[in-house]
């Protein structure tokens, strides 16, 4: 194995596959590589060695995880690291004490991590919209596009996190546009159109990721938003509308699954529509915990 290949931002799910001692589902691959590529981008900025990492730059790194991700996400990013060092056969930084004992503060501070995500909805788009739709400000040209795009398409922050430019395809003809995500393609709205059309304009975007870091200074980054800048933005939508509950990175997931109920889709349609696996955390989103409790166990038993 070549070891440089882990110590890049880029790597991928079929050179993951290859060093892992078991065999895992594609889904799973691909949240191992988004939790690798995550902590190598940590290393980098702090100028720490990702492979083998020390245990204080995996303490650190969780720290600052937990501001912004749940504590499954964080033992998920800790199980990731810890197969990428098992498999260079370094020792597994992940069971130190240091990073044992963080882990466990952080569980603490989290005992309300599994709280309904607050929601989004149709009229706070509208809001948001209002208020930001004549700015020539390329933030807030940006977060409308992004607000509207995972409200419509029922994204998850990594989804929204990979789309590139070459996954969109305009139809002048019609004000169309085509979505591809996971080799589907999803039909969005006239309006998210514009907002889409209105932010490839102003970034000036010909290829690469959608979207993107924006500085001070309104220069449009090269690289694509991690999981942290997407968070900031949700919060910033929860600024601008005065709302008392913090918006997530979820919030137009679950906002879209709720109001997609209302309208009478089924679980099995909105499951398929949010690429969902199970249809449990639908349930979960429009208040049928029972059910959705019953799923999750079902579907951890098919996997067993």
């Amino acid at each position: 194995m070549d070891k440089n290949h882990f110590l890049s931002t880029q790597l991928d799910t079929e050179t993951l596959a290859a060093c892992l001692t078991k065999s895992y589902s594609q889904n799973s691959l691909i949240s191992f590589k988004n939790d690798w590529n995550n902590f190598v981008e940590f290393c980098q900025l702090n100028n720490v060695i990702a492979l083998p990492a020390s245990t204080t730059a995996i303490r650190i790194f969780i720290e600052k995880q937990a501001k912004v991700k749940k504590l499954a996400s964080i033992k998920r990013a800790l199980i990731s690291i810890s197969h990428i060092h098992t498999a260079f056969e370094y020792k597994d930084p992940t069971q130190s004490i240091q990073v044992k004992s963080a882990l466990g503060k952080i569980r603490v501070d989290k005992v309300n991590d599994n709280k309904q995500t607050e929601g989004i909805s149709s009229d706070m788009l509208d809001e948001l919209r209002h208020q930001l739709f004549n700015s020539v400000e390329l933030k807030d040209i940006r977060d409308l596009a992004i607000w509207h795009l995972m409200f419509e398409l029922l994204l998850k922050r990594g989804e929204l996190r990979d789309l590139q430019l070459d996954d969109i395809c305009f139809n002048d003809e019609t004000n169309s546009c085509l979505v591809q995500i996971n080799q589907n393609y999803y039909a969005i709205s006239e309006e998210t159109t514009e907002l889409l059309n209105r932010w490839l304009q102003h970034s000036n975007i010909h290829d690469g990721h959608l979207f993107r870091a924006i500085d001070r200074h309104q220069n449009v980054a090269i690289n694509g938003l991690n999981d942290s800048s997407i968070y900031r933005i949700f919060r910033r939508a929860n600024e601008l509308l005065n709302h008392e509950v913090n918006f997530s990175g979820l919030s137009a997931r679950v906002g879209a699954t709720k109001e997609l109920a209302l309208r009478g889709y089924s679980i099995h349609e909105i499951q398929e529509m949010g690429r969902w696996v199970s249809p449990a955390m639908p349930n979960q989103y429009i208040g049928n915990n029972e059910r959705s409790e019953r799923q999750k166990s079902v579907f951890k038993t098919k996997k067993a």
